[in-house]
């Protein structure tokens, strides 16, 4: 079959007693087109649909949003047969059930796993599953851990809230700034999430702090929106300097990596990335909690913590990091703290 249409435009000839060749004649098209149309055997074109909707007074949305369905069954029972998945396996992938919870998704049909299937690809705005997976469209998709469909649909996410968001002007020179906010929040224990977001569009980056999906190892994103920095972060940080350095990691990206963002999303992920910009960025992230060349030097003074001059919590973060210390320690525990609320 080439098209689904036909049928309905078949019952319609036949409803209204209208002889196939007026109507060929009509839609100017020949007799043995419209038979092929009415059969399925040939696609609809533009023209054709326009001139039967001119002359039926079917509303030509109603034809395409018809021919597109039929299009996005027929990719995905091609997807399907290719992978040698059922649907249910197809949707489970995307872990179906949870994104009404989490992402408002409202499922046309919530009964038939086709039409779940189709509302997942139309929220993700592709009408072929073979996208998600082809190489060019995963250029930084680099952990092998990753699920493909729950990072198309984070990142979705993250794309519609940011879509929101009233941006000023970018200047680099803002990333200093920011890393210096950041320092003052951190030291003051303090994450607003609000707050936080205003100050980076004021500063002329975007950026969405939104919950991933369940299984997901995803920690944070960077790319270039209308040629100006974006930022995504997952809610999974339980304190506050796991969720400061995961933002100083993103904004090292956005010092170093720009050009490189234009091409497709960096992903950071919790289990650490062997790419060497992913490194970099890290470096960087740690060396603006806490100077490289001060750290070497009090790394081994901890037990007199409260006379250093540092933001504590990142302090203690870089030592359970290089193995000085343990994350389950006293001093890990008293001084980087649990965030109340993300």
């Amino acid at each position: 079959m080439m098209n689904e249409f036909g049928k309905e435009l078949g019952k319609y000839l036949e409803y209204y007693n209208i002889s196939k060749k007026e109507f060929a004649d009509r839609i100017n098209t020949t007799p043995k087109n419209l038979i092929d149309i009415i059969n399925g055997k040939i696609e609809l074109t533009q023209n054709i649909i326009y001139n039967i909707s001119f002359v039926t007074n079917i509303p030509i949305n109603y034809i395409f949003n018809v021919e597109n369905n039929f299009k996005l069954d027929n990719n995905i029972k091609a997807f399907l047969n290719k992978n040698n998945l059922t649907i249910r396996k197809f949707i489970n992938k995307f872990s179906y059930k949870e994104l009404p919870i989490k992402y408002n998704i409202e499922y046309t049909n919530e009964r038939n796993d086709y039409s779940i299937a189709k509302d997942i690809l139309k929220y993700l705005r592709i009408t072929n599953p073979e996208s998600l997976y082809k190489k060019e469209n995963n250029i930084f998709y680099k952990s092998k851990n990753e699920k493909p469909e729950l990072l198309a649909l984070w990142l979705e996410r993250c794309y519609r809230l940011l879509s929101s968001q009233n941006i000023k002007t970018y200047n680099k020179n803002n990333i200093e700034k920011l890393v210096l906010y950041i320092k003052k929040q951190a030291q003051e224990d303090k994450f607003n999430k609000e707050e936080i977001i205003k100050t980076f569009n004021e500063n002329g980056i975007y950026l969405v702090i939104e919950d991933d999906l369940s299984t997901s190892k995803i920690r944070g994103a960077f790319r270039v929106h209308n040629n100006k920095p974006a930022i995504y972060l997952t809610t999974k940080y339980k304190r506050y300097a796991d969720i400061y350095f995961a933002l100083l990691h993103e904004l090292a990206h956005c010092k170093s990596d720009f050009n490189r963002a234009k091409n497709g999303s960096i992903i950071s992920y919790s289990d650490n990335s062997l790419e060497d910009y992913e490194i970099e960025a890290d470096k960087k992230a740690y060396n603006w909690m806490v100077n490289d060349n001060y750290y070497n030097e009090v790394k081994n003074q901890y037990h007199d913590i409260e006379k250093l001059d540092l933001v504590k919590s990142f302090y203690v973060y870089r030592l359970a990091n290089d193995n000085i210390i343990s994350y389950n320690s006293t001093i890990y525990q008293k001084y980087n703290k649990i965030i109340k609320e993300i």
